[in-house]
């Protein structure tokens, strides 16, 4: 919009110039003929010429057109918020510097409350930890003690047994000892069963009621072993049988493998 107002105040300044230049064209075409014979007399009646006055005139209007002045003002309208406006800095309140202060004081009060709650939590289930250890050791020393130490006059306590039953019974069998070495090997699994796996033997138990009471305690192979124990051991004892020495290595070697090495269901199920 103001390039076209530009345009258009230079197109009227170069109309009134060309104006002014035909009128002073004119005016001087017009007085040249004249101007040699009224000389004299011009001079002499008036004391100035009425039509230099007149182009004076017309050069002084044209001089004092605004358009042809080679200045010129623009007015431009333009919208209220289009003006920016100068945002002045709100100052900081130093309340919010008390404010992060005293969080900063919560925060340092509330982390070592919170330390102090972790001690004592950790400190409680310490104790609770220990209480728990005594209490199942104590119950197993209470448990061993009110085991049974003899199944129908057989001693069946660990102590009362050789560190390898399984080699003392082979050496008894070797020497022609079977029912010694037979009823070392079933004193012996009796005992295993009591105190490492755990099986509820009373002391009036038979041969039957302790495999009845073996399975779900036992692994199948350790509960097969102990059967063939039982079998053997009825069968020279009550049957009166001769057992071969193969069998009775077979029982001997075997203890160790079968009730040393195994491992109680319970336990294996619990880890």
């Amino acid at each position: 919009m103001s390039n076209k107002a530009c345009a258009m105040r230079s197109l009227r300044a170069d109309i009134v110039r060309v104006l002014a230049g035909a009128i002073l064209a004119a005016a001087c075409a017009g007085g040249a003929s004249a101007q040699d014979a009224d000389a004299a007399s011009a001079a002499a009646s008036s004391p100035t010429d009425p039509r230099a006055a007149r182009i004076e005139s017309a050069v002084d209007k044209l001089r004092a057109d605004p358009l042809l002045s080679g200045k010129h003002m623009e007015h431009k309208l333009r919208w209220k918020d289009d003006e920016p406006e100068k945002k002045k800095k709100d100052p900081v309140d130093p309340s919010i510097f008390k404010w992060l202060a005293d969080l900063a004081r919560f925060i340092n009060d509330m982390s070592r409350f919170l330390l102090w709650g972790i001690v004592a939590v950790l400190v409680a289930l310490a104790l609770v930890s220990v209480r728990h250890v005594v209490q199942l050791r104590a119950f197993r020393r209470a448990k061993a003690a009110s085991a049974v130490s003899h199944v129908r006059d057989l001693d069946v306590r660990p102590e009362s047994l050789p560190n390898d039953v399984g080699a003392a019974a082979w050496a008894l069998w070797q020497s022609g000892q079977v029912p010694a070495a037979l009823s070392l090997l079933y004193r012996g699994a009796l005992s295993r069963m009591i105190h490492r796996f755990q099986v509820p033997i009373t002391a009036s138990a038979t041969e039957g009621e302790c495999l009845e009471l073996a399975r779900g305690r036992l692994e199948s192979t350790a509960l097969r072993y102990v059967t063939q124990v039982v079998r053997a051991w009825e069968a020279n004892i009550y049957g009166g049988r001769t057992l071969s020495l193969a069998m009775g290595e077979a029982l001997c070697t075997g203890f160790g493998q079968r009730l040393d090495a195994s491992m109680p269901l319970a336990a294996e199920s619990g880890s």
